[in-house]
């Protein structure tokens, strides 16, 4: 059995680069959306519990008591002509002794904050009791201005001369770092599901997981542990071609991170597959591919130089005899609808491999 517990490490190594890409977009995800800040989900803050060294990246769930005025309003244009307001950032308190802060409502908050804000109006003229303001509920993680919204709040505030009091953060309602929150924890699950995938290949490639087809061919001719020292000896003495490794008994390659053993009478049929690729419509170069189906309509596509591919087939046609070898739509309407006739074909061909396999049905080829 070391034979498969070497296969074991080859599929590790294998499934470390696949490891490297979740991983890294994972990251890129993390830090363009800044998605992170879900986690202050977790723990949220009020706003009694702020202070103004510690507002940064801090995400609130509590009730504004007052809005002041807005002092930034985006609006949005379609072909040239108004469609409406999609954001405004208003003032409103910090505490309730000194600091003010900015609130950031994008187009689905627009209308309570809108209406907050001008009860609040009515209450400063007197047209309404202060005890019969609405209780405004927001939640959101608080970040620093941009430098164009710093500019607007600065110019709204300069001629109050309380600079020091108006602090340059604002909470962005049912948003984390300028991304909805329902966006965000998306975004935060990809993250985990990506990394998950790229730990659950390696831990799948620890645990065999990958050879799972080669366990399962061996035990059809008999006793695992006899049968397993059998393909190693014809892993460490067989030829390798293309990286495929074939004689009377067996085939063997690696599909990615999967290690695949088959019986030579098990492959049915191989060709090369072309794939032209083009950018804007330019041809942009070519790919190319041995591509085996096996009698029991498995299909396995080994990339590799085109030179690669007509070398492995070459040696296919000597090594493995039964095989129908080239493509055209005649063989492939045939293999859908008659496999029989590849199998007629390998029972011809059995005695050149000194094999007596037979298989049922029948068919010409």
């Amino acid at each position: 059995m070391e034979w498969l517990n070497r296969l074991k490490m080859t599929s590790v190594k294998k499934s470390i680069p696949a490891l490297l890409l979740f991983v890294a977009a994972a990251v890129v995800i993390l830090l363009v959306s800044k998605c992170y800040g879900v986690f202050g989900m977790l723990t949220p803050k009020t706003f009694d519990q702020l202070t103004p060294d510690h507002l940064n990246g801090v995400f609130v769930d509590d009730d504004i008591d007052f809005i002041y005025d807005y002092y930034v309003e985006e609006t949005q244009t379609k072909n040239g002509r108004y469609v409406g307001i999609v954001g405004r950032q208003y003032i409103i308190d910090m505490d309730d002794e000194y600091y003010y802060m900015g609130l950031y409502a994008h187009q689905g908050a627009l209308k309570d904050a809108n209406e907050m804000m001008e009860a609040c109006w009515d209450a400063a003229d007197g047209e309404l009791a202060p005890a019969d303001l609405p209780v405004y509920h927001v939640r959101g993680l608080i970040r620093e201005m941009t430098e164009e919204d710093l500019s607007y709040y600065r110019e709204y505030t300069s001629d109050l001369g309380m600079d020091d009091a108006f602090l340059p953060y604002y909470l962005e309602i049912d948003y984390i770092n300028n991304v909805p929150i329902v966006l965000s924890v998306i975004l935060l699950l990809v993250v985990f599901l990506l990394v998950g995938l790229g730990v659950w290949r390696i831990v799948k490639a620890l645990t065999g997981g990958f050879q799972k087809q080669v366990r399962a061919k061996l035990s059809e001719s008999g006793d695992l542990e006899v049968e397993a020292e059998k393909a190693e000896r014809f892993y460490e003495s067989a030829p390798e071609t293309s990286g495929v490794k074939m004689d009377r008994n067996y085939v063997f390659f690696q599909n990615g991170a999967e290690s695949i053993l088959l019986r030579p009478w098990d492959v049915a049929w191989a060709y090369q597959s072309t794939t032209q690729h083009r950018r804007n419509g330019i041809p942009t170069g070519k790919t190319y591919a041995a591509v085996l189906w096996t009698m029991d309509g498995k299909q396995y596509t080994l990339g590799m130089a085109e030179a690669a591919v007509q070398t492995l087939l070459e040696t296919m046609s000597t090594a493995l005899p039964g095989v129908v070898l080239g493509y055209d739509e005649e063989l492939a309407r045939l293999y859908k609808n008659n496999r029989n006739a590849f199998r007629q074909r390998w029972e011809e061909k059995m005695p050149e491999l000194g094999q007596s396999q037979r298989f049922s049905g029948g068919g010409s080829l």
